[in-house]
């Protein structure tokens, strides 16, 4: 199994339902768990950076090699209408 496939099994399974374990996880880690590119997902952390702590929707930490982004919250936020990944327009003529 591959060290990608082991942390994409980070999601548990309870009665059910999907529960998120809580760690931080960096961006490269996010853009997997969510299916964002690495470049969205680091864009998402530089507008975080500029919003007061307190109403930020998703915890954010920066740390020495790069920023941490708090799982559950990346989840909930990806989860949420207007949020992941969007279908395919179609091309007009």
């Amino acid at each position: 199994m591959l060290e990608s496939d082991i942390r994409l099994n980070r999601y548990l399974y309870k009665s059910g339902e999907q529960v998120t374990e809580q760690i931080w996880v960096n961006v490269t880690e996010g853009s997997e768990f969510t299916g964002y590119n690495r470049e969205y997902i680091m864009k998402l952390a530089m507008k975080l950076k500029r919003q007061p702590e307190n109403e930020r929707p998703i915890k954010l930490r920066k740390r020495s090699n790069g920023w941490e982004l708090w799982l559950p919250d990346l989840i909930a936020w990806r989860e949420r209408p207007g949020h992941g990944p969007q279908r395919k327009r179609k091309e007009t003529a």
